[in-house]
C-alpha cells in the first residue's frame, strides 16, 4: 500500500528527496506535473519500469522527463532543429521523440528507435529529475485506455495498492503535453496537447 504525503512549501525539500529515495529504491509513484499527476520510475531501472508498465497496462514506448537538453543529450541524438525547439518550449508541456542513442533506455522505449523526452515546468517535478540526476517515465495516471485521474485522493483510491508513494499536490486538470515525432527528417505531430502546433512550426523554420 502507498503512502501518501500533501506537497506544501515547508515540506517541499524534504519529499523531493523522499520520492527520489523510493525511486532509487526500484518504487513506482504518482507525481505532479504542470499538466497531470504522473507515474513514475527510473527510466533506466528495467524492473521499475516492468513493474510500472504492468500497473498502467501499457505495451507501449513510455515518455521520459529528463531536466533539461543537457541531459536529453546524454540519451537521444538532438539537431539543430530539436535543440532550437526544445530552448523555446522547454521546460514545458511539449513531449520530443528523438532518435535515441544505441543501449539507452531501451526496456522504456519498448524497442522503438525513437525515445519520447520532456522537460516538465512544475516546480517538484523539475526538482526530482535534477535531484536524481536521471530521467524518469512520465505516463498519465491512470489505467491504460481510461481517463486521467486528477486527484491525489483518487489516484490513491484506484492504483495506491500498486504504487510506493503519491504525491498530494491538489488537483491537475491541464492538457496533456504535445507530442511531436523529430526522429525523422519530417516534423510530425503525434498528438496535440498544451502547445499548439503552429507555434512550434513557427519556431521550427
Amino acid at each position: 500500500m502507498s503512502s501518501l504525503a500533501r506537497l506544501e512549501k515547508k515540506n517541499f525539500k524534504g519529499l523531493v528527496f523522499r520520492a527520489a529515495e523510493v525511486l532509487r529504491a526500484g518504487g513506482v509513484i504518482a507525481y505532479p506535473t504542470e499538466t497531470l499527476y504522473g507515474l513514475g520510475a527510473l527510466a533506466g531501472d528495467d524492473r521499475a519500469v516492468e513493474r510500472l508498465r504492468k500497473i498502467k497496462g501499457k505495451t507501449e514506448p513510455m515518455l521520459v522527463l529528463v531536466s533539461g537538453a543537457a541531459m536529453a543529450k546524454k540519451y537521444a541524438t538532438l539537431d539543430s532543429r530539436a535543440q532550437k525547439i526544445a530552448k523555446k518550449f522547454w521546460p514545458g508541456p511539449l513531449t520530443l521523440i528523438l532518435k535515441c542513442k544505441p543501449d539507452m533506455l531501451m526496456t522504456a522505449r519498448g524497442g522503438a528507435s525513437g525515445i519520447g523526452l520532456r522537460a516538465s515546468s512544475d516546480p517538484f517535478a523539475k526538482a526530482l529529475v535534477e535531484t536524481l540526476g536521471e530521467p524518469i517515465i512520465s505516463t498519465s495516471a491512470n489505467r491504460s485506455g481510461k481517463k486521467p485521474l486528477f486527484s491525489a485522493g483518487r489516484i490513491e483510491k484506484e492504483l495506491g495498492s500498486e504504487l510506493d508513494f503519491i504525491l498530494n499536490a491538489g488537483v491537475r486538470s491541464g492538457k496533456a503535453s504535445t507530442v511531436l515525432d523529430l526522429s525523422g527528417p519530417e516534423m510530425k505531430l503525434v498528438r496535440q496537447g498544451a502547445i499548439k502546433f503552429e507555434l512550434i512550426r513557427k519556431v521550427a523554420k
